[in-house]
């Protein structure tokens, strides 16, 4: 069973230096607001996934005062334990990361999935209200970690939608189609593989978050959509469709410079009763629904790996009364949650091993049970 076994920080967010163990159950972290209970959570996924859940720079994540921080983690992989640290400099104004695994210098997606996690945050919210972009990631997020070549294919075909788009800028319409043909059939071929591994995604996602929204009391009949921008019920189909629409919709890409259709279009449509979710839901049923929706990928991922991946909760089960708690924080055998509270009594859920969070230091750990 993968498990993650220990942490060290160095210089980040509000620590100098920590170190932290973890055994297999539910670890609470626990303190009161903005004394780095969350900035252990986000070093477990920065050092699991290369990058922060919370800013899109993370240079941001380094300590004041200090040009240089420092992530490891000790992970129990099935026969063998290893070590994955991630390191972020500043210098002269530009950012650097580097990963590595047991000393070695690693590409960020060979790093993907050595510690899988699954991260349920106040930023969810956006998942729901934000553009589709926000709901891609979320689609991605899980498969990257679970398929390395779903990663790899995602990557390249980002790098050529990027090649395309500047393709599509040159000065005039003739040399910008000339040169378009060699990027469209690369774009065909990865986005029919991203699309059919998505679409296959959700539908098991689906029914999974439907489950996990009436087991926490959610009002409504909740449904998970895919919408891809190329259908087919196959890659010869899903290509068909994306070169026929690359052709219809080439005057109008020529015209704004931009790659108007494919897998980065796409959208994953959230519903409640047959109503678009971030129309009609209260934020009380967002965060139901995104609690749901996050459970729901941690029970698919579990069946790919063969084992659970690590449930991160970020002051995400506070407002949950004790029996749907217990419902989250349920783990068989070596399993792991890793939570954030305010106080002891949210967390009446059986079995918690409590590490108290003040000031960028833990101070005691202790066991408590209900």
């Amino acid at each position: 069973m993968l498990r993650l076994r220990r942490l060290w920080l160095r210089a980040f967010r509000n620590y100098e230096r920590a170190e932290l163990d973890f055994a297999a159950g539910t670890t609470a972290l626990v303190g009161p607001n903005a004394q780095g209970k969350s900035n252990l959570l986000e070093a477990v996924y920065l050092v699991a996934t290369g990058r922060s859940h919370r800013t899109a720079h993370e240079a941001e994540a380094i300590r004041f005062g200090d040009n240089s921080a420092r992530v490891r983690a000790r992970i129990t992989r099935p026969g063998h334990d290893e070590e994955i640290e991630v390191t972020l400099a500043v210098d002269a104004g530009r950012l650097s990361a580097q990963m590595r695994v047991n000393g070695a210098v690693t590409p960020r997606g060979s790093v993907l999935g050595r510690l899988p996690v699954v991260l349920a945050a106040p930023w969810d919210l956006e998942v729901v209200r934000g553009s589709a972009a926000g709901r891609r990631r979320l689609l991605d997020g899980a498969l990257a970690q679970t398929s390395p070549s779903y990663y790899f294919a995602l990557h390249r075909y980002h790098r050529v939608v990027t090649q395309r788009n500047a393709q599509l800028r040159q000065h005039t319409a003739t040399a910008a189609a000339a040169g378009l043909e060699a990027w469209d059939a690369q774009m065909v071929t990865l986005g029919a593989r991203i699309t059919a591994r998505r679409h296959d995604y959700a539908l098991r996602l689906a029914p999974a978050a439907r489950g996990w929204f009436e087991r926490l009391g959610g009002s409504g009949g909740l449904t998970v959509a895919y919408h891809p921008a190329w259908s087919g019920d196959t890659d010869e189909a899903r290509e068909a469709e994306g070169r026929a629409q690359l052709v219809r919709r080439r005057a109008d890409e020529l015209k704004r410079g931009l790659t108007l259709t494919g897998p980065h279009r796409d959208d994953l449509e959230l519903t409640l009763d047959g109503m678009p979710l971030r129309i009609v839901g209260s934020v009380g049923q967002w965060r139901t629904v995104m609690l749901a929706l996050r459970l729901a990928e941690r029970d698919v991922m579990s069946v790919d790996l063969g084992g659970p991946p690590v449930l991160l909760l970020d002051d995400a089960i506070a407002e949950l009364d004790d029996d749907r708690r217990r419902r989250v924080l349920r783990v068989d055998g070596e399993a792991q949650v890793l939570l954030t509270a305010t106080a002891l009594p949210a967390l009446s859920a059986g079995a918690v091993r409590v590490c108290h969070v003040r000031g960028g230091t833990i101070t005691e750990v202790e066991s408590t049970r209900a």
